[in-house]
């Protein structure tokens, strides 16, 4: 299942810096009906659910066809594996087909590496394949290798509207009442899929309102939190 990462504790403290529910009047509720907000807003407003978002492995499994068997080779394998790692990355289910391996085929020597590529929704998405491992299979002369691999993607499919679900249950999934939940959660505008670069920030943001609060004295601000894809290719929406 697809995550996209978000500092709940983080965002607890940030919340309730200066205020607490044991200050008279500094309460959540005792919020003034409109007040100033220092920083930009950001266009999307973002309804917090209860809804878990993201894709189980059985419905992944069930949107692709049989899995390719020893016959069809390494290559066709990791592929169709490639096509598995790609739904999951992405967290919905869409046109997806297998592309190919730079040269045709997998380099098959340990610890080679191959760049392989799979088609979602006319987007290509590049992963580097990595042989980690070949181990013979029967007694005697072997009747086949069983190789082992590791994938990294190249870069990350990101799907707006998967950012927004991920932030609305974010604010939503321990009710309404939560005091650690952002508040008035918003985002960027984002196109509706792109991609991105595993380790780099996406270049978009998403916030909530911090408030402070002394004697009754309510402070407001827009907390600008980046999205960004770490080195495993997980979209992360946090400020680390």
């Amino acid at each position: 299942m697809r995550r996209v990462l978000i500092p709940t504790v983080a965002a607890a403290v940030v919340l309730m810096s200066g205020c607490s529910e044991d200050v008279p009047g500094c309460g959540w509720e005792n919020r003034p009906k409109s007040f100033p907000i220092e920083g930009e807003k950001r266009p999307v407003k973002i309804r917090p659910s209860e809804q878990h978002p993201g894709l189980g492995g059985r419905e992944v499994t069930a949107a692709l066809p049989p899995r390719p068997d020893r016959d069809a080779g390494p290559t066709a394998q990791a592929l169709y594996d490639l096509q598995e790692k790609t739904l999951d990355m992405v967290g919905e289910l869409g046109e997806i087909e297998p592309g190919r391996c730079e040269g045709g085929e997998l380099a098959l020597d340990v610890g080679d590496t191959t760049r392989c590529t799979v088609i979602y929704e006319d987007v290509e998405v590049p992963w580097q394949v990595k042989i980690t491992n070949a181990v013979p299979q029967g007694l005697g002369t072997p009747y086949g290798i069983d190789y082992q691999y590791t994938a990294r993607p190249l870069k990350t499919v990101v799907l707006a509207q998967e950012v927004y679900d991920w932030f609305a249950w974010e604010a939503g999934k321990n009710g309404p009442d939560s005091l650690s939940a952002p508040k008035e959660p918003r985002c960027d505008r984002l196109p509706k899929i792109f991609t991105a670069e595993p380790g780099r920030d996406t270049g978009y943001y998403c916030q909530h309102l911090s408030w402070s609060c002394t004697d009754g004295d309510f402070d407001f601000e827009w907390s600008d939190v980046p999205i960004r894809v770490d080195e495993e290719g997980e979209v992360r929406v946090d400020g680390s």
